[in-house]
């Protein structure tokens, strides 16, 4: 993998860690990139497709 800027410490990092996947409606969005010492400080993404699952079944159940 290609060198990254780290998007806590703003240090370019060899070994980049994907902590983020930004989505926009107006463009293709971003990924942010963090060094291996940083990226335990980001919290762990949420998978959208898990969310609409679990959404779709509570549905199902009269939960909501």
């Amino acid at each position: 993998m290609t060198s990254q800027i780290c998007a806590r410490c703003d240090k370019p990092t060899h070994e980049p860690v994907i902590v983020e996947h930004v989505h926009s409606a107006s463009c293709g969005g971003r990924t942010a990139y963090a060094c291996p010492s940083c990226a335990p400080n980001f919290p762990k993404q949420r998978d959208p497709l898990a969310d609409i699952a679990a959404l779709r079944r509570a549905r199902e159940r009269g939960q909501v």
